[in-house]
């Protein structure tokens, strides 16, 4: 059984992609950059990250009539 459509799947990647650069900013594994430039961001990012992975799961395929 699926539980993702494609789009789902594009939007969990997503919310994993934002979720790990903010905690990597935020552990100090990624070093400064302007796109993320102080921890409050970082906070935001993995706050954005897990938002995204939740609501990823709410999205469905379409069923087959």
């Amino acid at each position: 059984m699926k539980t993702h459509s494609k789009i789902g799947h594009i939007i969990f990647v997503l919310g994993i992609l934002s979720l790990s650069i903010g905690s990597a900013r935020l552990t100090g594994v990624l070093e400064y950059n302007s796109f993320i430039s102080n921890k409050s961001i970082a906070i935001l990012f993995i706050a954005i990250g897990v938002s995204v992975m939740f609501i990823s799961f709410f999205v469905k395929p379409l069923k087959d009539k």
